[in-house]
């Protein structure tokens, strides 16, 4: 159901219109997560170089950060 019923009491929607609200929010999110996902996967080397250089300093500086994202993107 889209919402609980105590948080909309005066429900002036059908079933059949909640069930077609929460398979919209579904298939929304699904996409954002396969987005990320993508992004993600793309960026991987990047974020391989930025852990490891991480697991190296524990801290990364704004400079360090924009020549590892420089470097990287070569």
């Amino acid at each position: 159901m889209f919402l609980p019923g105590n948080y909309s009491p005066n429900k002036s929607y059908s079933e059949t219109k909640s069930t077609q609200i929460d398979e919209e929010i579904s298939a929304v999110i699904e996409q954002a997560h396969q987005r990320v996902r993508n992004i993600l996967s793309e960026r991987r080397n990047i974020l391989d170089n930025l852990a490891r250089l991480l697991s190296e300093k524990e801290i990364v500086q704004g400079d360090e950060l924009r020549q590892l994202l420089a470097d990287s993107t070569k």
